[in-house]
């Protein structure tokens, strides 16, 4: 087999221990140790020496003081605490070997005791040495090998000397080298794995089988097979170290040299070889093996030696590799440590170098793979191992090797801080390693915000769509910030990948802006939009609206109307519940939420007034045209907001595309206006209405708000404003009868104007309504009439008044001429009567009582008024006679009432103010005799 070269090194602290017990001296020691913490060493004069991690040694004779017996094997059974060794006779031909049980821990404590002999019969006539011997854990079965090619059970309850049973497994040609048991934990499931010089083979010694299981036809030599902690055969051959189990033959590893021992400690294999390995140093004397004196360097060769190599078969290695001189007699791995013991005597102690050490000898070698292994192996911490990757990159990246040390620089994500290593790939050149780097940092969920930046930052620069999409489309857990990521794509113009994540991850506001301001799409936005909730679509009209305005103004005002009528909707539904104290249905929207408001979003159709009234006019026709609903008063503000709005665009001129309001679509801006203002179901602010109207020069406007409020004097007064002599008989037609003043007003106007057509007739009309209502004084009628200089009224046209009202004045002289000469008469008479009643005697000259009209007797009463009465039918009547007392009572009556309203003066100057001839008030009032109730008091 051709020789495989492994690194060596130095991983172990050799020493040489000095002042060693005595029994260290014996010539042809024996060394054996299996765990328990002590060490065994066998004589030639037959004493078994224990020594214990003191070098403390307690020795006693375990073999026959015969010439020529002595130890030739010895087993440490330490499960059950038993030493078991074999007595033979070396310098005899032929001899029985015997096999002996020693209780360790008596030994210890009363230094000699007697052993349990194993009770076997040789299974030839021919006796041959015993070359092999394994026991179980309790002792319950003991394997011999002997040197005639037989392998003998012995099983049964041997430590107490009981009757065993014995029987031959196998027999070979060859001699038996080694033999090795296996057990489950039970120990019910026993194995026994044997090796001769020529084959290597397995048994189930469970049961009665007998017939083993070849695993090669190929074996090994005394001392070169081990059985590892995984229950593995190890079999060391001079071209390679093999591995076995019950199936066969598992991997190998390959170590060119003539073996002539193996033992294990921990993961290592410790090897002896007859002569120097390729692996060992040039010198006996290498850099850890002890000084040679002269005398040794004389009487050993270096062929002599042998050499002792430590192999690391996880990581590939030699751990340790150097000369014993007198060749290795024994290899004990106790106390955790390995004690090697030399044919010269000498003991080597071998320490392995903690682990820091070891990697510290590959950090200077630069052979950090080698070191990562070999931290894992060791149970390095992930941190730790991390910074051995972190060590292998920065070495790469000295190299200029950027590819290498980026691979090194992913495995420590998660544990070496990023931006170490994305300084180190900033460079444009490298941002292909940076990507990579920066993906598996996602791929890990150890990616921040700035990191997926950077990331797509790099796919944008290297215009690497291709794994863009890859790294979009492809996560599961989506470990980074989507709105970072939705952000680099907008500004790299990765639309697609952009509207990908945004619609994946309900980043609405994200996606409408990508569609309407980055892909002109207002089409697709608006479909979008649609599909959300009333609440969303509210906040996102109310930010797009503007701009899909512009592009699709039909349908954007569809979706506007049907949100803001929803919004309307759900809030009367949630009064109406409010007001019933019900609960609304669960299907009702959120009233809470901010849904759209009309009046938050009519600053949207600022670039498109027709627009706007298009929007108006299709709310009005859907919420508020037929009028008779109640309303919140949110939406009572709406509907307010929505009239006066659509009537100042139309009073400046805007036409709706829709044309929703109108019989006729043929309909001007103006006249749309007229009848917006005369519609019933229409919620006009009047104020702002006349406001509008008159500031755009809208005379029938104003006209229909007069007439709207009821304002007759005011509508005739912007009639004669603007010389509109139809429109003034129409309503002096109209209203004259029920206010009859209006004559007055357009009397004057007439009176100014004579020129206009129809004024005449007009004019005679007027001062027909004065005179039959006696609106006016004739001689305000003619103050009126001609007392201006602009007055262009003739007397032809005022003949006929005149002469009728001279004639009523005639006739009233007359009357009142009539009526003083009554009044005067009849003052006359009663002035008299009054003089004649203080100055002359009055007589009475009744007879009858005026109540019972029996004939008076006395006593009897008389009053002045010619009335008389008995006294007894008077009763308690008082002075006042009975008869003309109502009549009194009246004139009492009225004469207080004077008194009382000679001190009403407000009343008085009331009724000055109020009527067309001031005169008529007052001489009225002084025929009421003000002044007669005045008291004059002295100052």
């Amino acid at each position: 087999m051709a020789s495989f070269q492994l690194r060596q090194f130095h991983f172990f602290k050799r020493e040489s221990l000095e002042d060693l017990p005595e029994a260290f001296k014996q010539n042809e020691l024996l060394l054996a140790s299996n765990g328990g913490e002590l060490i065994f060493l066998a004589d030639a004069a037959g004493y078994v020496h224990i020594v214990n991690r003191s070098f403390v040694v307690r020795s006693f004779i375990a073999a026959s003081d015969a010439p020529g017996v002595r130890i030739t094997q010895m087993l440490h059974i330490h499960q059950t605490r038993t030493l078991l060794t074999v007595e033979e006779n070396v310098s005899a031909a032929a001899g029985r070997p015997v096999i002996k049980l020693w209780p360790v821990d008596r030994l210890l404590r009363q230094g000699d005791v007697q052993p349990v002999t194993v009770k076997y019969q040789q299974p030839t006539s021919t006796p041959y040495p015993l070359t092999a011997v394994a026991a179980t854990p309790s002792i319950s079965q003991i394997a011999l090998g002997f040197a005639g090619g037989h392998i003998v059970l012995v099983r049964g309850n041997i430590l107490k000397s009981r009757s065993t049973k014995q029987r031959t497994l196998h027999q070979a040609p060859e001699p038996v080298t080694n033999l090795h048991y296996v057990t489950d934990a039970a120990g019910t499931s026993v194995t026994l794995f044997a090796t001769t010089t020529a084959q290597t083979m397995v048994f189930d010694t469970s049961g009665n089988k007998s017939s083993p299981a070849i695993l090669e036809e190929r074996g090994c030599g005394i001392g070169c097979s081990l059985m590892n902690e995984e229950n593995e055969l190890i079999v060391a051959r001079d071209e390679a170290i093999y591995t076995y189990t019950v199936d066969g033959r598992g991997p190998c590893f390959a170590f060119d040299a003539p073996k002539v021992l193996l033992r294990q400690f921990k993961h290592y294999l410790l090897l002896a070889t007859a002569a120097p390995s390729s692996m060992a140093p040039n010198l006996a004397n290498g850099d850890d093996s002890p000084p040679l004196d002269a005398a040794d360097s004389r009487v050993y060769s270096y062929n002599d030696a042998t050499t002792f190599t430590v192999l690391d078969t996880k990581n590939k290695l030699v751990a340790y590799t150097g000369v014993v001189p007198g060749g290795v007699r024994g290899v004990a791995t106790e106390w955790g440590s390995v004690f090697v013991l030399g044919g010269h005597g000498t003991l080597d102690y071998f320490s392995e170098k903690d682990l820091l050490e070891r990697l510290d000898i590959l950090y200077r070698q630069n052979l950090y793979p080698l070191a990562v292994k070999m931290a894992q192996n060791g149970n390095y911490d992930l941190a730790s191992v991390a910074g051995i990757y972190k060590r292998y990159g920065d070495w790469l990246y000295s190299k200029d090797d950027f590819d290498s040390a980026m691979s090194q620089y992913m495995l420590t994500i998660g544990f070496i801080e990023p931006s170490y290593i994305i300084r180190k790939y900033l460079d444009a050149q490298r941002l292909g390693n940076l990507t990579s780097y920066l993906q598996e940092l996602h791929t890990a969920g150890m990616a921040t915000s700035d990191h997926t930046t950077l990331l797509l930052n790099c796919y944008t620069k290297l215009r690497d769509e291709e794994r863009l999409d890859q790294f979009i489309h492809t996560q599961e857990d989506y470990q980074f910030d989507v709105d970072t990521a939705i952000h680099v794509c907008r500004q790299a113009g990765f639309y697609d990948q952009a509207l990908y994540l945004a619609d994946k991850f309900a980043k609405t506001a994200m996606y409408l802006k990508l569609k309407v301001e980055d892909q002109d799409d207002i089409k697709a936005a608006l479909e979008y939009m649609r599909k959300l909730g009333d609440t969303d679509i509210s906040a996102y009209l109310a930010e797009f609206g503007r701009r899909c305005l512009s592009s699709l103004p039909r349908e954007t005002t569809e979706l506007l109307v049907d949100v803001c009528i929803k919004g309307m909707d759900a809030r009367s539904a949630a009064a109406q519940a409010s007001a019933s104290d019900e609960e609304p249905p669960v299907q009702r929207l959120d009233v809470t939420a901010p849904l759209l408001s009309m009046r938050r979003i009519q600053h949207l159709f600022a670039d498109q007034p027709d627009w706007l009234a298009a929007f108006l006019e299709r709310i009005i026709t859907r919420r508020w045209q037929q009028g008779g609903r109640e309303l919140i008063d949110e939406e009572d503000g709406d509907m307010k907001s929505a009239w006066n709005t659509l009537l100042e665009l139309y009073l400046c001129g805007v036409e709706s595309p829709l044309h929703e309001l109108g019989p006729s679509t043929k309909q001007t801006a103006k006249e749309r206006a007229l009848d917006l203002l005369r519609s019933p179901h229409a919620n006009i602010d009047w104020e702002r209405a006349y406001i509008l109207c008159a500031s755009n020069g809208f005379t029938e406007g104003i006209a229909a708000l007069y007439e709207q409020r009821g304002d007759i004097a005011a509508l005739l007064d912007l009639y004669i404003e603007h010389d509109n002599l139809s429109s003034m008989r129409g309503l002096l037609d109209q209203h004259g009868g029920d206010q009859p003043d209006l004559y007055i007003k357009a009397l004057h106007y007439l009176a100014r104007n004579p020129q206009l057509a129809d004024n005449e007739e007009l004019l005679a009309d007027c001062l027909a309504t004065i005179e039959k209502h006696n609106l006016m004084s004739p001689l305000r009628v003619l103050q009126a009439l001609g007392g201006s200089e602009q007055s262009g009224v003739t007397l032809g046209m005022v003949r006929g008044y005149i002469m009728r009202q001279i004639n009523a004045t005639t006739r009233r002289i007359d009357d009142n001429t009539r009526a003083i000469d009554s009044y005067t008469a009849e003052y006359k008479a009663h002035s008299d009567k009054m003089d004649a009643l203080k100055s002359k005697p009055i007589v009475f000259q009744s007879t009858k009582c005026t109540t019972c009209m029996a004939p008076l007797d006395l006593p009897s009463v008389h009053f002045l008024c010619k009335h008389s009465y008995h006294q007894r039918c008077l009763g308690d009547v008082g002075d006042s006679c009975p008869r003309c007392q109502a009549d009194h009572q009246k004139l009492e009556d009225q004469r207080r009432a004077q008194e009382i309203s000679a001190k009403q003066h407000d009343t008085f100057f009331d009724k000055l103010r109020q009527a067309d001839d001031g005169f008529d008030v007052v001489a009225s009032w002084f025929a009421k005799s003000p002044f007669a109730f005045t008291k004059f008091v002295d100052q």
